[in-house]
């Protein structure tokens, strides 16, 4: 196969994998506690830029956190806050800013794929605990902190859905 092609199938195939890997809205609010928790409907891709830019309500992050089974000093650190900070918009039920909103989405896109993709949210938490050889026998859990990191815990399921070795 000369370079050009192997360039063009395996730009596809990475756009396929980019679409496969994506979260439907439904799974993201499930995640997130629904509308009742997120307070406000939320059912396209606009709808979600929108609460985005508005900010999560801390009821949300607490459903989402709850359901991960993080502490409030482990949620705090993937957000970059002080955990006396969380604490304090937990108490006064505020929002998240919005970089701190993507991140609790990106958390909660995580989570949705994973509970499909292993099948119950007691899997889910054990594989986020456990040493995984395709992250250099690091814990998805220990690379939530980043973008990166989440992006690449993503992949790793992605590949476990697909039975690539991972």
């Amino acid at each position: 196969m000369n370079s050009y092609l192997y360039k063009l199938v395996v730009n596809q195939q990475h756009q396929a994998n980019q679409l496969t890997m994506q979260v439907s809205i439904p799974q993201i609010m499930t995640a997130l506690g629904g509308d009742s928790v997120v307070k406000r409907r939320v059912e396209t891709t606009f709808d979600l830029i929108d609460l985005v830019n508005e900010g999560l309500p801390m009821q949300s992050v607490k459903f989402l956190q709850d359901n991960l089974g993080f502490s409030n000093r482990l949620m705090s650190h993937l957000l970059a806050i002080s955990e006396s900070t969380y604490q304090r918009r937990i108490r006064a039920k505020s929002s998240l800013t919005k970089d701190e909103t993507e991140k609790v989405i990106s958390l909660s896109e995580l989570y949705a794929k994973g509970i499909d993709i292993l099948g119950s949210p007691e899997k889910f938490h054990y594989w986020l605990d456990s040493p995984n050889y395709a992250l250099g026998n690091r814990k998805p859990i220990d690379l939530l902190n980043s973008t990166v990191g989440r992006q690449e815990a993503m992949e790793i399921l992605f590949r476990i859905q697909y039975g690539i070795y991972s």
